[in-house]
C-alpha cells in the first residue's frame, strides 16, 4: 500500500470516529427533542425566523443593487415579507409555532393526496401499494394534528424534528461504522 492510500485510511478512519460522535449527539438531541417537544418546536420556530430574517435582509439588499427600481421592485417587496415573516417568528415565536403546524398539516394533506394519486396511476407496478399507505398515512396524520389544532402545536413540530434527528443520528452511526469496517477491512487485505 502506497503512502496516499494509508493516508486515504487514516482519514476514513478519524472521520469515522467523528462522525459517530456527531451520530450520537444527534440521537441524544432527538431524545431530548422528544422529550420536551414544546421547547423543541420553539426553537425551530426561532431558528426558521432567524433564517427568514437574514434570507429577507439578504432580498432587501440585493434588490437595492438592482440597476433600476423595476427591476428590484418584486425581489424588494418579496424580501420585506420574508425579513417581517421571520422578524416576527423571533419575536413572537409561540405565534411561529402555531403558523409552523398549520402549514405542517396542509404539507402532509396535500403530500398525502398527492401519493394516493400517483399509487392508484402506478397500480399494476410493484411497490404501488406502500406508495397509496404512504400517501393514506400523510392524510391520517394531516387530518389528526388539523383536529387538535391549536393543541397540536405544543407538541407536532418539536416531536416532528426529535424523530428527524434521531433517524438522521442512528443513520450517520450506522453509515460512519460502516465506513470504519470497510477501511480496516481495506488495510487488511492489502
Amino acid at each position: 500500500m502506497n503512502a496516499r492510500e494509508q493516508t486515504w485510511l487514516e482519514k476514513a478512519r478519524k472521520s469515522a470516529g467523528w462522525l459517530i460522535a456527531f451520530g450520537v449527539l444527534e440521537v441524544v438531541a432527538g431524545f431530548l427533542a422528544i422529550g420536551s417537544p414544546f421547547v423543541a418546536g420553539l426553537a425551530v420556530a426561532l431558528l426558521v425566523g432567524v433564517a427568514f430574517l437574514m434570507g429577507g435582509v439578504a432580498r432587501l439588499v440585493v434588490a437595492f443593487m438592482a440597476d433600476s427600481f423595476g427591476a428590484g421592485a418584486l425581489t424588494f417587496l418579496w424580501g420585506l415579507i420574508v425579513a417581517a415573516t421571520g422578524f416576527y417568528f423571533v419575536t413572537r415565536p409561540g405565534v411561529g409555532l402555531t403558523t409552523l403546524t398549520l402549514v405542517l398539516a396542509m404539507v402532509l394533506f396535500v403530500d398525502g393526496v398527492t401519493r394516493v394519486l400517483i399509487a392508484f396511476k402506478l397500480k399494476p407496478v410493484k411497490g404501488w401499494g406502500w406508495m397509496l399507505a404512504g400517501g393514506i398515512v400523510s392524510v391520517l396524520l394531516a387530518w389528526m394534528v388539523g383536529r387538535e389544532f391549536p393543541v397540536s402545536g405544543l407538541w407536532v413540530v418539536g416531536t416532528m424534528a426529535g424523530i428527524s434527528l434521531l433517524f438522521s443520528g442512528v443513520t450517520t452511526i450506522t453509515l460512519a461504522g460502516t465506513a470504519r469496517k470497510v477501511a480496516g477491512a481495506v488495510e487488511k487485505a492489502v
